[in-house]
């Protein structure tokens, strides 16, 4: 199992891979909740994916959702058909969820609700939202077991997959309190990393310092100060090269009410470049979407 992100992991059941997400409040119709994971693309052939995707529940229902393509790279849900389906369910209270692909873009989806267990039904609300909803029908559709690949029947396979999947649920949650933790400790600091390195500066070109920590290899979160005051206020692409102009990486900003930051291709720079844990590291944000990243090393 490969990590990708805290709201989507790579993960196999038997022959079959797939990926988790775990439903944030904050985050539930942002284009990050949203994608697909490249590490999940790159595990199915050509043939197999297409831009229609199914999602089907273990009590029969599915829903057919369209992808999107942003950039070069980013696959993602639409976000009507991804709101339809969260709605229709009564999903955003940090629920876990796992994608089972069954061959062609079409997934078994299990529910885990905040308290561990597994959603075998609809709930009240989502039983509510949905009846409400048939007339317009839009993101979702009834499919006959013909057409879906390969079916399992919740009494058949609770078991298992409680078994299979509840080190799942507790990885995704940890992962969870773990930035959230690292985000409230670091947030002082890296507002005053901001302050002094903007005042300290003898050029008008905006920039911020941190130290690396073990928790910044899956993403950065950006200072707040800096974000307000320079940082776009809707997810972008931005491109940050090497002080040197021997390299550069695409990475994605995500906005977000806690504390935004840089998330997809964050972890492939962080490689490429080799940070290391204490590495001092200054930004300096020379276009609206370009930044100059400068280390200096903690040996």
């Amino acid at each position: 199992m490969g990590t990708n992100s805290c709201f989507g992991m790579i993960m196999e059941e038997g022959n079959n891979p797939g990926f988790f997400k775990v439903l944030r409040k904050e985050d539930l119709s942002s284009q990050t909740m949203r994608e697909i994971p490249q590490e999940f693309l790159k595990s199915i052939s050509a043939n197999e994916f297409s831009f229609k995707m199914v999602l089907k529940l273990p009590w029969g229902s599915s829903w057919r959702i369209k992808l999107s393509k942003s950039q070069s790279f980013f696959y993602y849900m639409e976000k009507n058909g991804w709101d339809q389906f969260l709605s229709d369910n009564g999903l955003g209270d940090d629920e876990l969820l796992t994608f089972t692909h069954k061959g062609n873009m079409c997934f078994n989806v299990t529910i885990y609700q905040i308290n561990c267990l597994e959603m075998l039904g609809p709930t009240r609300s989502a039983t509510i939202a949905s009846s409400s909803g048939n007339k317009r029908e839009q993101g979702r559709e009834s499919l006959s077991a013909s057409s879906y690949p390969v079916s399992e029947t919740a009494e058949s396979t609770v078991g298992g997959r409680l078994r299979k999947k509840r080190e799942l649920i507790n990885l995704g949650k940890k992962q969870v309190k773990e930035a959230e933790k690292s985000n409230k400790s670091k947030k002082r600091k890296m507002d005053t990393n901001s302050d002094d390195s903007e005042a300290g500066t003898s050029s008008h070109v905006p920039e911020f310092t941190l130290t690396i920590k073990k928790s910044y290899v899956l993403f950065l979160g950006i200072p707040k100060r800096f974000a307000e005051r320079h940082m776009p206020m809707e997810e972008t692409v931005f491109t940050i090269h090497d002080s040197k102009g021997k390299k550069s990486w695409e990475v994605m900003y995500v906005v977000s009410k806690i504390q935004s930051r840089f998330s997809r291709g964050w972890p492939r720079l962080v490689k490429d470049f080799g940070l290391e844990v204490g590495d001092v590291c200054t930004f300096q944000l020379i276009k609206p979407t370009e930044m100059i990243l400068s280390v200096s090393n903690s040996m």
